[in-house]
Formats: structure tokens, C-alpha cells, sequence
């Protein structure tokens, strides 16, 4: 199988990391708390302006982005499929990496960096825009012949499960659509019984 995966959410707990940041950040810069934990992004969590989440990411982007611990067992169930003779295409919509430029470079180097660093290995790594990910996926998984896609978002699950096969990885803010609860998983090792 050609199996696609994606980064934020899934192979690092960007809800966590979003959570216990941004409560210490908000909370002593703009008196700001938690208002939303059940959002997918640091602006609707906290309900804060655009300017005030770019500060936050720029503050945080680079330890995001380079030390923050892979998912449990990732690494080791995305190996052993890819042993087994699957194909892995990392398919990712990650912020900065599809600009051109030193911002473009410097963003795809880290994620390239740190997917090496957590000795996770894979066939090809495609980068989609932020704003556009869920037509942009659903573009890559049908042009690369991906057979299935773990992502989280439940946006992009939408677009793509009409296509092809997808598994939801657990996130808050995916737990409470029940559409969803047929292609949900509990955690990564559940990908191994799926496939």
C-alpha cells in the first residue's frame, strides 16, 4: 500500500504542545486564558487576535519545530509497515514550507531534520500549503496513488474520505464528530491492525 501521514497532530502532539505553551504565553502577556481547548489552533484556543498568535509562534515556532518528542510509537509502526514493503509518503501542511526563499529552505530542513533525528524513515515527504491542505492533499493522495491517509484534521479527512482510505488519528478536536468515529483510531499501534 502507498500509505500517507501527517505531521502536526500526528506524528508530533501539537495539541499538547499548543496547550502548555500557550496558557504560560497568554496568560502572562495579554492576561488571556484557555478559552476554547477543544479548537485546532493557538488563535481559537485562546481566542486571540492574528498579531497575537504570530507573536506566540514566533516565539515558540523553533522549539516546536526541532525538539518537541515524536508521538509514542510513530517511528516504530511507521518502520515496521515500511519493513513489511509499504510505501510512506509524509504529506504535510506544514506552516513556511512551501514558500520560497531561506524561510521555505529553513522550515523544510527542520521538519527533514527532525523526522531523521526521531529515526523515522519514509519513501517521500510532499509539502502542501497551510491555508489550502485539505485540496491540496486530496490532489497529492489521488496524482500519488495513496491508498491511505492518517491525519487528524477533520477537514481534511472530509475532503479525502470519500476517495480514498483514511484513519483519524485522536485529537480533541476531532473526538465529538461522530462522522468520524468509523475511521478513528485509539493510537499509532492501532495502524498496524488497520493496515
Amino acid at each position: 500500500m502507498n500509505i500517507g501521514i501527517d505531521v502536526d497532530g500526528v506524528l508530533v502532539d501539537m495539541e499538547k504542545y499548543q496547550l502548555k505553551y500557550g496558557k504560560k504565553f497568554f496568560l502572562s502577556r495579554y492576561n488571556i486564558n484557555i478559552k476554547n481547548p477543544k479548537a485546532y489552533d493557538v488563535q481559537d484556543i485562546f481566542d486571540c487576535t492574528k498579531e497575537e498568535r504570530k507573536k506566540f509562534w514566533k516565539k515558540y515556532i523553533w522549539s516546536y519545530c526541532l525538539r518537541e518528542p515524536m508521538t509514542e510509537n510513530a517511528a516504530e509502526t511507521v518502520n515496521t509497515l515500511r519493513k513489511a514493503g509499504h510505501k510512506i509518503f509524509i504529506i504535510t501542511g506544514r506552516v513556511h514550507t512551501t514558500e520560497k526563499g531561506l524561510t521555505g529552505w529553513l522550515f523544510r530542513k527542520m521538519l527533514l531534520y527532525w523526522l531523521r533525528k526521531n529515526k523515522l524513515y519514509y519513501d517521500e515527504i510532499i509539502f502542501c500549503s497551510e491555508e489550502n491542505s485539505s485540496t491540496e492533499k486530496l490532489d497529492i493522495c489521488l496524482k500519488k496513488h495513496i491508498d491511505l491517509m492518517i491525519d487528524d484534521k477533520p477537514e481534511n479527512l472530509f475532503m479525502l474520505k470519500d476517495k480514498i482510505k483514511v484513519l483519524c488519528y485522536p485529537a480533541v478536536w476531532n473526538e465529538d464528530i461522530k462522522e468520524l468515529d468509523e475511521y478513528r483510531i485509539e493510537h499509532f499501534e492501532d495502524i498496524l491492525y488497520k493496515v
